[in-house]
Order: structure tokens, then C-alpha cells, then sequence
């Protein structure tokens, strides 16, 4: 009986947890761009220019599918000419983010690692900017 109420309770401690519900709760672009992090993380740091080549796809497949959702303060936006041009914008944020992806995956096959941490840092500043113009501070 002890067994079955310790269990019962550590199921709704594990239910109600913040982490379990933020992995059950994550909206289709917050998936596109975790995805993206991570490729993006992973070949900032590669030397192996396959290796690097194939994250750096990764990141532009997530880039493409991204461009494709409409974010959360957008979303809250009343229809309108200003929500199109914000929608505009961010869709060429993104398609100016996934050539720059392209040319890390050129950088890579012509086994220019060197020239992928510039390219990098340039990707930095479109995150920063980015989610500076599209994220709610509340979010961030």
C-alpha cells in the first residue's frame, strides 16, 4: 500500500514537473528551432567537413520548416498590412539565415573549416536579431 502511494505521488511529481510539461507543450517552431540550435551547435565546433557539411543541412532543413510557422507575437498581431509586413520580414530573416547555412555547407565541402567561424559569428548576430524583433520579452 506504501509502494503504490510513493508511486502514485512520484507519477504526479513527475507529471506536473516543468520539464515534462515544456517537452509535451513545445509549439511546432520551437521544435524547428531546438533543432536548429543544435545542428548549429554542433557545427560551429566540427573539424570533419562531412560531418559538418551534413549539420550544417540539418539546420537548413530546420531553417526551411521554420519559415513556415508564424511565431507566438505574430500570431497575437490583429490581421492587417502590419502583420503581413511582420510576417514578411520574418520570412526573410529566415531565407537570408538559411543561404548563410548554404554557405557554411560550401565552406565545409571545400574544406574551409577555418572559414566556417566566420561565418558563425554572422549567424549570431541574425539569432540575436531575430529574436530580439520576434520574441516577446517574456519568452526570452
Amino acid at each position: 500500500m506504501k509502494n503504490q502511494f510513493f508511486l502514485s505521488c512520484l507519477a504526479a511529481c513527475f507529471m506536473t514537473s516543468p520539464s515534462f510539461a515544456a517537452e509535451t507543450d513545445k509549439s511546432p517552431l520551437a521544435k524547428q528551432m531546438e533543432a536548429m540550435n543544435n545542428a548549429f551547435k554542433a557545427f560551429r565546433t566540427e573539424t570533419d567537413p562531412a560531418k559538418g557539411a551534413a549539420k550544417a543541412r540539418e539546420a537548413q532543413a530546420a531553417a526551411l520548416k521554420s519559415a513556415l510557422e508564424v511565431p507566438a507575437m505574430l500570431q497575437s498581431m490583429p490581421d492587417g498590412p502590419d502583420k503581413a509586413k511582420a510576417l514578411a520580414e520574418y520570412r526573410r530573416m529566415l531565407g537570408k539565415l538559411y543561404v548563410t547555412l548554404c554557405e557554411v555547407e560550401a565552406a565545409f565541402l571545400d574544406g574551409k573549416v577555418d572559414e566556417v567561424a566566420k561565418i558563425v559569428s554572422s549567424i549570431k548576430e541574425m539569432k540575436k536579431a531575430g529574436h530580439d524583433r520576434f520574441i516577446e520579452e517574456e519568452e526570452k
